[in-house]
């Protein structure tokens, strides 16, 4: 059995492909820019043909559904869809905290951590009970030093992944009294994998937590940008 992993929730944009639970292949390409539209088919296309597999071999699509940019979100959502839809086979929703945890094997409390702009955060946290990932926590959106705040109560080793992270660790920068000694950020896995958003489709898709591509929905957390500034000058209505 074959999954395609597909990642293009932050500035990069990765594809993966695993195989009976066996990572056999990963492309990451990161721009800097929001350039997902114009690279995520290619690269698709790519890791498949190196892989000497076609598409009509794959047997489900994982797909990273936020939290994250909003833009990326949709446009790997859309990718997924299509080939869905094409294909006949099911998609596999992941979340992208799922993902970022999933990236670190520990027997410390893993602490995903995305930068939702401002002052905020997206978080959750997990811990691994063997080979299963589990959530402690629920997703959530926080403004950073609370979180850390909230970590730090929990008297626990607990490790930060993500490119939130750095934001948590600035608020030690301003509060002396801040005790971090628990708290450790993992720096070689700030952004989500797309061999981790694989690897947990497969998981899930043994379980048969899957579904059509049509009912596959965008995780936001919160408004964008443009919808908040617009309920600013026009107030809650809905225009009909």
């Amino acid at each position: 059995m074959k999954i395609l992993g597909i990642e293009t929730t932050s500035k990069g944009a990765g594809v993966a492909v695993v195989e009976q639970g066996r990572l056999i292949a990963e492309y990451y390409l990161e721009t800097g820019k929001y350039t997902h539209l114009e690279k995520l088919i290619p690269m698709v296309d790519k890791v498949l043909k190196d892989l000497g597999v076609n598409l009509e071999d794959l047997n489900g699509i994982a797909v990273s559904v936020g939290p994250g940019s909003f833009t990326g979100i949709r446009i790997g959502i859309a990718c997924a869809q299509g080939i869905s839809q094409a294909l006949k086979i099911p998609i596999i929703p992941v979340n992208t905290l799922d993902s970022l945890a999933y990236n670190v094997k520990s027997e410390s409390l893993i602490c995903p951590v995305i930068d939702a702009q401002r002052k905020d955060v997206y978080a959750a946290l997990f811990r691994w009970e063997g080979e299963e990932l589990v959530k402690v926590w629920d997703y959530m959106i926080s403004d950073s030093k609370l979180l850390l705040k909230n970590l730090i109560d929990l008297e626990k080793e607990i490790i930060l992944v993500g490119d939130g992270a750095k934001k948590v660790f600035a608020v030690e920068n301003n509060d002396n009294n801040v005790n971090l000694l628990l708290i450790k950020q993992e720096l070689l896995y700030t952004m989500p994998r797309a061999s981790s958003v694989a690897m947990i489709g497969f998981n899930k898709f043994l379980k048969g937590e899957k579904c059509n591509g049509f009912s596959v929905k965008p995780f936001y957390m919160r408004k964008s940008h443009a919808e908040e500034k617009w309920e600013e000058r026009h107030g809650k209505e809905i225009l009909t």
